[in-house]
């Protein structure tokens, strides 16, 4: 993989919240802001190159959280071969996440949380079903939606006639599965109250203009970008376009950098 340098391709004049939309409690949030989103979806949604994206959109109001799974299984813990084995991977993923947020939290309470994927998703893959999943880690699924203010499901790749790869070291599902995961994820999530969906576009570029425009309604709502409160589906036009799609290009090459903890 060749690195660019991603302030190289993105816009320069970022996305900043104002001192009025900062006060603006807002339709998506239970609280007195916005505190915690999902970024979530398929297999091969892209959602891991759009969080790299939005990192840098929004560097002053969002912090990006890496992906609890991939931390995990890049760092030696074995890929699971049998149900007791997905059970052990599930609860590390399950405790790690829990753990990201709240360190994450701590540490920069100022800043929005974009979680890719949440304490939710675990269930999808549970031997014994979602219910099975929740009763083994001391919870509900209404108690861990309720963890978070609002979701942004990118459905993946795999709906359409081509555009999903397969990364063995990360991503090891064909298309059949890929599928059947992004169905049974996004049923998790169905019932979530601020729940946006994306749909797969045949342009990526389409695709990650739509979330940009989603998460900008939601950690700042304005006349001008904000998606109706609840659940919808934003397909991105030419006129819903905000940043240069120029300043987009080549992001399929561009490492996750997320903000330096110093």
């Amino acid at each position: 993989m060749t690195f660019v340098d991603p302030s190289r391709l993105l816009n320069r004049r970022r996305y900043r919240r104002t001192n009025a939309a900062f006060e603006h409690e807002g339709d998506f949030a239970r609280g007195p802001r916005m505190r915690r989103i999902v970024l979530t979806g398929g297999p091969g949604s892209g959602k891991s190159t759009a969080a790299s994206f939005l990192a840098r959109e929004f560097v002053d109001e969002l912090w990006v959280l890496p992906e609890s799974a991939t931390l995990l299984y890049k760092g030696g813990l074995p890929r699971p071969e049998t149900d007791r084995g997905v059970q052990v991977a599930q609860r590390a993923i399950f405790n790690v996440q829990r753990s990201l947020e709240q360190a994450t939290a701590l540490q920069h309470p100022d800043r929005v949380q974009l979680c890719d994927r949440a304490t939710v998703d675990g269930a999808a893959y549970w031997p014994d079903g979602p219910d099975a999943f929740f009763r083994a880690h001391g919870t509900t699924r209404e108690r861990e939606l309720g963890r978070y203010d609002a979701i942004v499901f990118m459905h993946t790749a795999a709906m359409l006639p081509a555009g999903y790869e397969r990364d063995m070291d990360v991503r090891t599902e064909d298309r059949e599965l890929a599928i059947d995961l992004d169905q049974r994820i996004y049923s998790l999530y169905a019932d979530h109250p601020n729940l946006v969906a994306i749909p797969s576009h045949a342009s990526f570029l389409d695709k990650l203009t739509s979330v940009r425009n989603a998460i900008a309604a939601m950690i700042a709502p304005t006349e001008t970008n904000a998606p109706e409160v609840g659940r919808s589906t934003l397909r991105a036009t030419p006129d819903e376009v905000e940043a240069p799609l120029s300043a987009l290009m080549g992001l399929t090459s561009v490492q996750h950098v997320l903000p330096s903890l110093d």
